[in-house]
């Protein structure tokens, strides 16, 4: 895994996607709880930026260089070496 002493500027990248995805989770239980009706197209594109945020924190882990725009969109789909422990 990176580290912020050897990987300073990818490590700040990744600490970001987890700052996103809890950004974007706190608004989207926000607009939930204060909506009497939240359609679920919504709730699908909400929960699908949720997880391309944590699915590209979990892949930048091991990667200790700039992404290219070909890895940036492969990396937002779910991970094969995580499995859901819950």
């Amino acid at each position: 895994m990176i580290r912020p002493d050897s990987n300073p500027v990818e490590w700040a990248l990744l600490v970001q996607e987890l700052a996103y995805a809890y950004e974007h989770l706190g608004n989207l239980i926000e607009r939930m709880t204060q909506k009497n009706h939240y359609d679920e197209n919504v709730y699908r594109v909400d929960m699908g930026h949720v997880m391309a945020h944590l699915n590209r924190a979990w892949a930048r882990r091991n990667i200790g260089r700039e992404l290219i725009n070909s890895e940036w969109e492969a990396l937002r789909e779910y991970p094969k070496d995580l499995k859901p422990i819950a």
